[in-house]
């Protein structure tokens, strides 16, 4: 059923899009510091933000042996650590440019969807301090209280988020034709490609190269 409250579609990527910074890294120090993650797993998770950052390796792989570190770790710690990191540092890195864009689309009746690979326990609490209106997100397999260390479905990153936007559309009488979608990563263009308005947001390399081909909306 079409929604007769909203006009059209915003999808809007978390980390360095709508924030300046990656939302998993304050998380992982602080739970390094609290003696959740050995310096091992500090490490590695170091070595993968780099690795992710120079496009040498599957952005899916990398994704999901970063999630790893949370293994054995109950979901409410994570929950309580996560607040506590949107609460004291990641409100203060949202983008004031994409906040603008936020503001725009608000007036002008858009459906406004935080699209993100990061878990819910950050996303959700971003996009209820915004007003945004739907989350679509990556989820981890939970046991007996526990994190098994997995993904519970697919990460959504890559053509996942193209498959995710285009469930939701289908599910709420949307039209992609109309549709904005913000990203700053290569990896998000399979979702940009689909919507008729897309915004690379202080783009790396990759994806800047192909929003001036195609000549679309640059934000930096």
């Amino acid at each position: 059923m079409m929604n007769q409250q909203k006009k059209y579609v915003v999808f809007i990527d978390l980390d360095k899009t709508l924030l300046s910074v990656n939302s998993s890294v304050p998380l992982i120090l602080i739970a390094f510091r609290k003696g959740l993650m050995s310096i091992f797993s500090l490490l590695k998770a170091i070595w993968l933000s780099i690795v992710y950052k120079l496009n040498v390796s599957d952005p899916i792989s990398i994704t999901k042996s970063m999630a790893f570190w949370l293994k054995g770790i109950p979901e409410n710690l994570v929950d309580e650590l996560s607040e506590h990191v949107v609460k004291q540092q990641l409100v203060k890195k949202i983008r004031p440019e994409i906040l603008n864009e936020i503001n725009h689309h608000k007036v002008n009746g858009a459906h406004i969807v935080l699209l993100s690979a990061s878990l819910p326990y950050t996303c959700n609490r971003i996009a209820q301090h915004l007003n945004l209106d739907d989350v679509i997100c990556s989820l981890m397999e939970v046991e007996n209280g526990l994190f098994t260390g997995n993904p519970s479905g697919n990460i959504c990153i890559e053509q996942e988020k193209a498959i995710r936007a285009k469930a939701f559309v289908n599910n709420t009488g949307f039209d992609l034709i109309d549709s904005y979608a913000y990203g700053d990563s290569f990896s998000d263009h399979f979702v940009m490609e689909l919507c008729d308005h897309p915004a690379a947001v202080f783009p790396d390399r990759r994806l800047k190269r192909l929003a001036k081909s195609k000549k679309w909306k640059i934000i930096s």
